[in-house]
């Protein structure tokens, strides 16, 4: 320990020297340092430079660095995440060169950021012996994350107090996933407190349905003819996991039990066919035509649904039995032809009259005709509704 007056303080031979000369007083620590004292300073004086000179001792041997490349990073981490008010973990410093020993140190060793507005090199310095060290640092940024708040199993539901949103470093972040992607899925293998989420531990649990009998190409699939399980998204490939509103047609065969994947089936709807051939500029009637089940991928333009959008048009091409109709495949005919009979209706209030007619012009359906009564001569006009038929106006 330096003390700067050389009567002060002095152990071994010295002090028995000088004891001799000054005729001291001597007394001494319990670790053996005698503080030798002038006559003329008092008892209580003494008493505390002997106290002062106890706690200096004891400090300095305290904080005295052992040496070695570990225990340097070891200071130098602390101290940073002290200085800087962040955790250790968000410190990485680069070690020195292994060639290089690092030496021990009497004292606390001396730690500071030599160079302004530079957190990215530190200076370590010792004082017993004489040296200095530089050391590059990386100082990690934080950001949050969400971490599991206990240990839980493979196939376990996550749930809203199973995760929790803490500080981590900046590479461990994973703030692409909101809480909404986490809650609700399922842990994918064992997991302990604290581990942070990742979309590679988390697996969604869907709902799928099953077969419960064989099922041919084309046919009608029930919704209430299916079973439903649970299973993990991972272990089925393109599961159907929402039921079509539509009718549903199996588009290949099905087996007993089998999950239903999204192209094993398809919508379908009942759409109009030729039940026997229909010529070009034949009209159609109800019983030209029937419905048969049919994908909606398999639809030409427009095709046609109800019966009752053709009856009364006029084929504009010859359709064989079997074939699909579509709204091209008919126009509006002349239902009323020129010099044909037409039956011509006329209501008054209850009162309705039915006579025969002859057409002078042609005329469609909703279209107006002009007609001729046959006993009296006179012209009257209707308004086409249907083959051979008119209402009055």
């Amino acid at each position: 320990m330096y003390v700067p007056n050389q009567n002060w303080a002095f152990t071994g031979r010295n002090r028995q020297q000088r004891q001799k000369r000054s005729g001291s007083r001597r007394q001494q620590s319990a670790e053996g340092v005698c503080i030798l004292r002038r006559e003329t300073h008092t008892a209580t004086m003494q008493a505390i430079l002997m106290v002062l000179g106890l706690l200096t001792a004891n400090i300095g041997h305290a904080e005295a660095f052992p040496g070695g490349h570990e225990a340097l990073i070891a200071v130098a981490t602390e101290w940073i995440a002290t200085n800087q008010s962040i955790e250790q973990y968000q410190v990485e410093i680069t070690p020195p060169d292994r060639r290089i020993p690092i030496d021990s140190c009497e004292e606390v060793l001396s730690i500071r950021f030599p160079f302004i507005n530079n957190r990215k090199t530190i200076e370590v310095s010792c004082q017993t012996p004489l040296w200095k060290r530089y050391l590059r640092v990386k100082i990690e940024e934080t950001a949050d994350a969400w971490v599991f708040t206990q240990d839980l199993a493979e196939g376990t539901l996550v749930l809203d107090h199973h995760i929790e949103n803490l500080t981590v470093a900046r590479g461990l972040s994973n703030q692409s996933l909101k809480k909404i992607d986490i809650i609700g899925r399922v842990i994918s293998r064992n997991i302990a407190l604290g581990d942070i989420v990742t979309t590679d531990l988390l697996r969604n649990e869907i709902t799928i349905y099953l077969t419960n009998r064989a099922y041919e190409a084309g046919e009608m699939i029930r919704l209430d003819d299916l079973s439903l399980e649970t299973y993990t998204e991972e272990s089925l490939q393109k599961p159907l996991t929402l039921w079509p509103e539509q009718t549903v047609i199996a588009k290949n065969p099905l087996k007993p039990g089998d999950p239903i994947r999204s192209d094993d089936v398809e919508v379908a709807q009942y759409v109009l066919v030729a039940k026997s051939t229909i010529v070009n500029g034949q009209v159609a009637t109800a019983d030209l035509v029937e419905s048969r089940l049919e994908s909606v991928n398999a639809y030409g333009a427009q095709p046609l649904t109800n019966v009752n959008e053709i009856l009364g048009l006029e084929a504009t091409r010859t359709i064989r039995a079997g074939q699909r109709l579509n709204a091209s495949d008919f126009i509006a005919a002349d239902l009323v032809r020129k010099n044909e009979t037409v039956r011509l209706t006329i209501k008054r209030g209850a009162l309705e009259i039915t006579v025969e007619a002859i057409a002078l012009e042609n005329a469609k359906i909703g279209e107006q005709v002009l007609l001729k009564n046959p006993d009296s001569g006179k012209e009257i006009r209707g308004i086409v509704t249907g083959r051979h038929a008119a209402r009055g106006l």
